[in-house]
């Protein structure tokens, strides 16, 4: 009794551990544990497991029995005599139906003996719900440039039945359902600004779930969610209504786009640079974008670094670099490369900036061919892998109809206000561009430089008179030709959240009418971009005209020298006066829904306006002294709303510190 006692014991207390002995015996503990194999097959009870599954106890030395433990100890909840936890924690019937499927198939397919890893799930511990947060499905091990881990595309073996479901990539972030949300919002609200994604190709793929096994598009949609979230702070919190786990772990729009940016780079593998694209270019891009909007400086000019690169080495401004691209590819890259340019453009002339790195050397700017790197004035659905349909521009002005014929209006498409975007900037880097590594610039007398200033700021102020109506400054919402013509192909299927209402409610409607007020929307965020970058670079040419007017103060101190400057500053204040009562008018005018997704870039504009209001040249009593007063207060009251990064602005200051400088006494 005393030897059956103790033959019981030990066939009654298998853990893990011994069973992995078990599973992995050398020669020579084969030969000594023959006996004890013998032993153990007269014992008249069963196992824990055995027991359980009401089964009898077999101990013929095979691994089969110890994988058949193994997964009833990983896959049942402890019983109370093994934990003091409540009744709650018994195993059901449908665990115990779901291990003897478990031997089932271990029964009907034998597989050979593999290393069990018992460290995911442990009995006194409660399974993960979602299966890449314990293992991203992109092994970092495997230098596969072009494709996922092998992992991901057989189940794992070495995971426990109670993780082995399937599941999506993007589950490490937030659940598949505020993926669509957020890829919604993505192509209603901010996609007219950041068009790096071809819209019917990257439906497809999401809808096809494309993530699974293409790490570029996986990496693709992290940066996409992380940029949304970014550039839409009122929606955060609906998000995480709509994802409670999500909303336990993420905080902050800050700690979302952080953990986006983290599960984008730790995919890189140690070739990963070694064939480039341009999603890779465009998720360095997105991420920069993303941790900008929420006061990030300094790790969004890392990824500032990356993309110029990437850029370099695509070779974005070179027109030559683009044969042999297909047609969808080919457009995405000149949309890419004007991105890059509204980059350089506010290094150039946004104060604070020019410790960032620049991606053109002097003289590259007049080098390039800007009208054939402009993208053709076609929405995405027209353009296909090997063809475009109908791509004539619809931006030519035809001028005033007769009384007698109506001339066809114009089509209006998305891509069209990309176009009017970069013509503006290209416009106001016009000064830029002309001086840029010219010496003979430093030989100019102010008078001459003041001329060209000049005339620049008047071809400047009317230079959107002939736009289309929906991009004019004066466009209203509810106008119903002003709607763009952009079409429709989702075959009227419900999306994943309604436009620009709750995420949580998924009831969008499908009429003509729904869909035009979405496209109508997109119209408006861009035409709030446009107006405001129109508007910000007048403002920093008068800058540039008054300190060239100024300079002639320094250079003839005398007091007829100082009483013409004090009077072509008073007459230029009146242009900024202007300028200033247009931005007013447009923060007022323009829904909040569509200023929001341009993001802190449109604040810091708005900001570079209003600063100049400081500087008045009157007294204080005077009118335009008082008027300026109430602007500012205005220009608060929008900034305030505006501006919504979560850590304080440090983008115009020094925000990095040299930890090896000795600190001054």
């Amino acid at each position: 009794m005393r030897r059956r006692s103790s033959t019981q014991a030990a066939s009654v207390n298998v853990s893990p551990t011994a069973i992995r002995r078990a599973i992995s015996k050398t020669p020579d503990e084969t030969n000594s544990s023959s006996a004890a194999a013998v032993r153990s097959g007269i014992a008249s009870r069963a196992c824990d497991a055995c027991r359980a599954r009401r089964r009898k106890c077999h101990f013929d030395g095979s691994s089969s029995h110890a994988e058949e433990s193994l997964a009833y100890w990983l896959g049942r909840k402890r019983l109370p005599s093994m934990s003091d936890r409540s009744e709650s924690e018994l195993p059901n019937e449908a665990e115990v139906h779901h291990v003897e499927a478990v031997e089932q198939q271990s029964q009907q397919a034998p597989e050979p003996a593999v290393s069990i890893e018992p460290i995911l799930v442990l009995p006194d511990q409660t399974p993960p719900s979602r299966p890449s947060q314990v293992r991203s499905p992109y092994d970092p091990s495997h230098p596969v440039p072009h494709g996922p881990s092998p992992r991901a595309a057989i189940p794992a073996q070495t995971e426990s039945p109670s993780i082995a479901s399937a599941g999506f990539p993007t589950d490490e972030l937030c659940s598949r359902a505020l993926i669509h949300i957020l890829m919604a919002d993505y192509l209603d609200l901010v996609y007219p600004l950041v068009p790096v994604v071809h819209r019917p190709s990257f439906r497809h793929d999401l809808a096809t779930n494309r993530d699974i096994t293409d790490p570029d598009f996986f990496a693709v949609l992290m940066s996409l969610a992380a940029l949304t979230v970014g550039l839409l702070p009122s929606r955060f919190r609906d998000y995480r209504a709509v994802d409670p786990e999500a909303a336990m772990r993420f905080e902050n729009r800050t700690a979302m786009i952080n953990c986006c940016a983290e599960i984008c780079t730790r995919q890189r593998t140690a070739n990963y640079w070694d064939h480039i694209n341009h999603r890779k270019w465009a998720v360095c891009y997105v991420l920069s974008v993303a941790c900008f909007q929420t006061g990030q400086v300094n790790r969004s000019r890392m990824f500032d670094v990356e993309y110029l690169q990437v850029s370099r080495l695509l070779g974005l401004h070179r027109i030559s670099e683009y044969e042999g691209l297909n047609c969808i590819e080919t457009q995405l890259r000149k949309k890419a490369f004007w991105m890059l340019f509204y980059g350089y453009a506010h290094t150039r002339v946004q104060a604070g900036r020019w410790e960032r790195l620049t991606y053109f050397g002097p003289g590259e700017l007049r080098e390039v061919n800007y009208e054939a790197l402009m993208p053709l004035d076609v929405d995405d659905e027209h353009i296909f892998r090997d063809s475009i349909l109908d791509p004539v521009s619809p931006m030519a002005s035809h001028g005033t109809p007769s009384a007698h014929t109506q001339e066809p209006r114009a089509t209006f498409t998305l891509t069209s206000g990309f176009i009017i975007h970069s013509r503006v900037f290209r416009k106001g880097l016009q000064e830029a561009i002309a001086t840029l590594g010219c010496e003979c610039e430093l030989r100019r007398t102010p008078a001459a430089r003041l001329a060209r200033m000049r005339d620049l700021l008047q071809e400047m102020r009317y230079m959107l008179d002939d736009v289309p109506g929906p991009m004019r400054q004066w466009a209203s919402t509810e106008s119903t030709d002003a709607a763009p013509s952009t079409p429709r192909f989702d075959e009227e299927r419900v999306a994943a959240v309604s436009s620009y209402g709750s995420p949580a409610d998924c009831s969008r409607a499908t009429e003509a009418g729904s869909y035009s007020q979405v496209i109508q929307g997109k119209a408006e965020i861009m035409r709030a971009n446009i107006h405001v970058t129109h508007l910000w670079l007048q403002s920093l040419l008068l800058e540039q005209i008054d300190g060239v007017t100024q300079e002639g103060a320094i250079a003839n101190p005398s007091t007829i020298a100082h009483e013409e400057v004090s009077a072509a500053l008073k007459a230029n204040w009146a242009e900024r006066e202007d300028i200033c009562r247009q931005m007013l008018h447009l923060l007022h005018s323009i829904p909040y829904v569509h200023l929001e997704p341009n993001g802190l870039y449109l604040a810091y504009k708005v900001r570079d306006v209003a600063v100049t209001l400081l500087n008045c040249p009157f007294e204080a009593h005077e009118r335009p002294a008082r008027r300026a007063v109430e602007y500012m207060r205005d220009f608060t009251r929008a900034l305030s709303r505006l501006d919504r990064s979560e850590i304080v602005n440090t983008n115009s200051l020094k925000s990095w510190i040299d930890i090896d400088r000795e600190p001054a006494i």
